[in-house]
Formats: C-alpha cells, sequence, structure tokens
C-alpha cells in the first residue's frame, strides 16, 4: 500500500501553517491541444501536477529508488512496482476508475505503465490486467484507512495515535531499545514541526533520544526503514528531511497452523509492547537513563508501569517486550534508587516517580550521580559542538577547494619573488645568500649539495618550512 506523496506508505501531514493550505494544483488536460504529444491524458480526469509528470515522464527524480546500472534486480523491479503503486493510488484519490486506469496503464505511451506493458509483452494481456487489478484494490483499501488531514488539530491528532503506534511496536533487544529512542527522538521532531515532515541531523536526534550520534545513525538508516523515509540528504547548513511512516505490520508470518474454524493461517500476532510514549520521550534524553546508567530496559519498564500500574513481572516482560532476567535486573535497580516498590509479587511506582513524571520532582540528576551517569548529554552536545565547528571550519572549505576547478593547488615552498636577488637566492632574515640553493626551472627551491643525509635534508626543509611562515 503506497502513497501518492512517497510510494512507501500513507503520510499525511501538516508541517506548518502552510502546508495546512497546500494543495497539489490540477492540470487541466482538456485543455491541451492535440498537437501536443501528450495530447491522449486529455480523456481522463485530472491529477496533481506531480502525478501528472510521473505517469507521462516517469520517475525522472528517482523519488521512488533507483534504476542505475548497478542496481540489482530486485530493487529495478521494487522501483517499478512503487511507481505503479504510487500513480494507482494518486487515480483512487482523484476519482479515477479502475477502467481508467488499466487503460491509461496499456493503452497509452505513458512511462508510468512500461512495467505492466514489458508484463504484457511477455505472458499476455490478462495477466497484466490482472496485476493492475490487484495494484488497484489495495490502492483502495489505502486511500480509505487514511487520515485526511485538514487542520492543525488532525495533525495533532495524528501525531499523537502515530506516538502510541511507536511506543506499542515490538522493540525487543538492546538494539531494539536504541531503535525506539531514536524514532521517539524523530517523532519529536514532527511534533515540533507541526506534521510527519521535517529536518533533523543525526545528532539533533542523539541529544534528543540519548544516544551516541552514531546509534542514530545506524538507527535511522538501517533499523527504522519502514518508519522513516529521507527525502533530502543533508547538508553542512542543515539537516536531512524526513518523512514518518506508520511502521511494519502488527502481524508476522508463520508456519501454517490449524484454526477453530477449520481453516489454516500464516499470521501471528506479534508480541507488542504497552508502553506510555510521553514518558518514553520525557525521560529518554536524562542523564539517569542513559547507557551503563539504568538503561533503556528501566526506561521501558516505568513506562508501562506508568500506563498500568500495579503489575506482575510476568506482565511486565509481555508489556516491556524484555526478558525475565533483565526484568528482575532492572526492576531491582528501581527498587534500590526508590523508584519502584514491591508488594507481593506486584510492582508499582514510587510517589517519588510519580511526582517526577509529573515535572514536580527535579531529582533525576541525583539519580544519574548515584549511578555514575551524570554530564553525559552535556558532554554529548559539548562533543556534537566541536564536531560542527570542524566540519564549518575546516571540512567544508576544503571541499569547497577541492570542487572548484579554477582552484591552483598550493603547495608551500613556492619561492616568493623577494628571495631572489640575481639569480641567488637570499636569507628572508638576515639578507645573507644562501649557498647550494637554487631555483629550479618550475619555480621552486632546489639543494645542490649531494652529500648530505636524508636526516639532515629533512632538518633543513622543516627549518626552511619554518622561516617561509615566519616571513
Amino acid at each position: 500500500m503506497l502513497d501518492h506523496f512517497t510510494g512507501r506508505g500513507p503520510v499525511p501531514h501538516a508541517t506548518c501553517d502552510t502546508n495546512l493550505g497546500h494543495v497539489f494544483g490540477t492540470t487541466a488536460v482538456s485543455e491541451h491541444s492535440e498537437l501536443h504529444p501528450h495530447h491522449w491524458f486529455r480523456r481522463f480526469p485530472a491529477l496533481s501536477q506531480r502525478m501528472t509528470a510521473l505517469m507521462i515522464e516517469g520517475d525522472e527524480e528517482q523519488r521512488y529508488g533507483t534504476t542505475d546500472r548497478s542496481s540489482s534486480k530486485h530493487k529495478k523491479s521494487d522501483h517499478r512496482h512503487a511507481v505503479t503503486a504510487a500513480v494507482a493510488t494518486a487515480c483512487v484519490r482523484f476519482g479515477w476508475g479502475q477502467s481508467q486506469f488499466v487503460e491509461a496503464m496499456l493503452d497509452t505511451p505513458a512511462k508510468a505503465g512500461n512495467n505492466a506493458r514489458n508484463m504484457v509483452h511477455r505472458k499476455g494481456r490478462q495477466h497484466g490486467v490482472t496485476y493492475l487489478e490487484r495494484v488497484w484494490e489495495r490502492a483502495q483499501d489505502l486511500v480509505g484507512d487514511t487520515r485526511i488531514i485538514a487542520s492543525r488539530p488532525d495533525a495533532h491528532f495524528d501525531l499523537l495515535a502515530l506516538r502510541d503506534r511507536i511506543a506499542s511496536a515490538h522493540w525487543k533487544g538492546t538494539a531494539g531499545s536504541s531503535a525506539m529512542r531514536v524514532m521517539m527522538a524523530h517523532w519529536h521532531a514532527a511534533y515540533r514541526a507541526g506534521g510527519r515532515k521535517y529536518t533533523l541531523s543525526h545528532r539533533e536526534a542523539a541529544e534528543i533520544a540519548g544516544c551516541t550520534a552514531r546509534t542514530a545513525y545506524l538507527c535511522a538508516t538501517k533499523r527504522l526503514p519502514r518508519w522513516l523515509q529521507c527525502t533530502e540528504v543533508g547538508s553542512g547548513d542543515k539537516g536531512s528531511t524526513w518523512i514518518l511512516l506508520d511502521g511494519p505490520s502488527q502481524q508476522r508470518p508463520t508456519s501454517m497452523g490449524a484454526q477453530p474454524e477449520g481453516g489454516t493461517s500464516s499470521v501471528s500476532e506479534l508480541r507488542n509492547g504497552e508502553l506510555d510514549g510521553a514518558v518514553v520521550g520525557r525521560l529518554m534524553g536524562l542523564d539517569a537513563f542513559a547507557h551503563r546508567g539504568l538503561g533503556s530496559s528501566s526506561l521501558k519498564l516505568v513506562a508501562a508501569l506508568h500506563l498500568r500500574d500495579q503489575q506482575s513481572v510476568s506482565e511486565l516482560i509481555e508489556a516491556a517486550t524484555v526478558s525475565q532476567a533483565t526484568a528482575y535486573r532492572h526492576l531491582n535497580r528501581l527498587a534500590e534508587h526508590g523508584l519502584a516498590f514491591c508488594i507481593n509479587g506486584i510492582w508499582e511506582l514510587t510517589q517519588t516517580t510519580r511526582a517526577a513524571l509529573q515535572g514536580v520532582w527535579e531529582g533525576w540528576d541525583q539519580v544519574a550521580a548515584e549511578v555514575g551517569t551524570y554530564g553525559t548529554s552535556w558532554r554529548r552536545q559539548q562533543r556534537h559542538q566541536d564536531e560542527r565547528a570542524v566540519w564549518r571550519g575546516m571540512v567544508i572549505p576544503r571541499m569547497r577547494e577541492r570542487r572548484a576547478s579554477n582552484v591552483i593547488p598550493i603547495r608551500g615552498d613556492e619561492v616568493k619573488p623577494g628571495y631572489v636577488v640575481d639569480g641567488m637566492v637570499v636569507d628572508p632574515m638576515t639578507g645573507e645568500i644562501i649557498d647550494g640553493l637554487v631555483v629550479a626551472d618550475d619555480g621552486r627551491f632546489m639543494l645542490l649539495d649531494d652529500d648530505l643525509d636524508y636526516d639532515e635534508l629533512t632538518r633543513r626543509a622543516r627549518e626552511s618550512q619554518m622561516m617561509y611562515l615566519a616571513a
């Protein structure tokens, strides 16, 4: 199920007030002249400008994948299917019929229909029609399930629902906990922007999530392909542009098994968590829950207890998606610092923790000092500032200088005109003539003494360079 914005999933959003009124202009195809190369398109309902260009010209901007020679057959096939599904979704949104969609993809020179026409050429028309009908049905299901964002409150409610979906997803293990933190950091950036489209760098995500920049990068690019889509890679002046997706399905394929009705099924419900997303977002950046501190498992246990208090260990294992050993270890750690307590096998949050989650208690720094992670976030921010300063002050200028075609590289051993008098090299400090040092044909110094060893040559070269820089 693909969206006509990205081809990945439904992404209704309202980034800011300007996005609330952001409606794609339609192409008046009925006004096209028959002499126009695309006059055939006038007999179909109008689409948005972007989707009209996608159908007629194809994916020239590579927004739905890549088709270069280095791509594998699987990636090229996914790209062709993504373009077909995106066009189908747009046609459903703009009131096309299934017969019109099939006709446009098979009986016109639209480049978006190349995939279906290739199927017809290889396997017959019925195979291509069946494929397009299947894509059309999925597009109808997607459009029917998509929430329409018409105002800022709608965008707000959509983001809150997405936060609950993130908090209740299957985040198992250390990698899953880190991915949950990074995903919540991206959600916070989207919430500040007012919609699912936002700009965020990996260092900013790391500071929000309370992890390293490397972890934020790996999670965003490798572990969250169904949650995040990067539409524009950032540069030295701004972060990358992202779009929040709805994430994977809550079901996973399993072996075929008997059902009560006598049938068989190939899917089963994932063991999803039950966490308070607001608590996760509020606590994950604190030093107390940093790595080597209380950690992400304690964070998930606190969020699970805040959502539903008085739970047993077995219930917390399911709610926080942690193992039994991890649950006992981190619950005891929370009890040692006065954040949770157990009565007859039932765990609850202390009044101190409840007050802290309401913003009344400010003792998280004391907890961080007890576990030895106090100042972690400040050191991380300082390190990121230093890295940004080095990048902007040294790396970016060098990259621009390297990419410029008219820049002559400076070696540092060019002879200044004032150092040569009557063809002889003069010491700039004393004004004396330097014996054995002449100017070569390429305008640089050359030493004529052949009896000097390598160490002496190195020493003299270093002295000459220091004198050159001092002058």
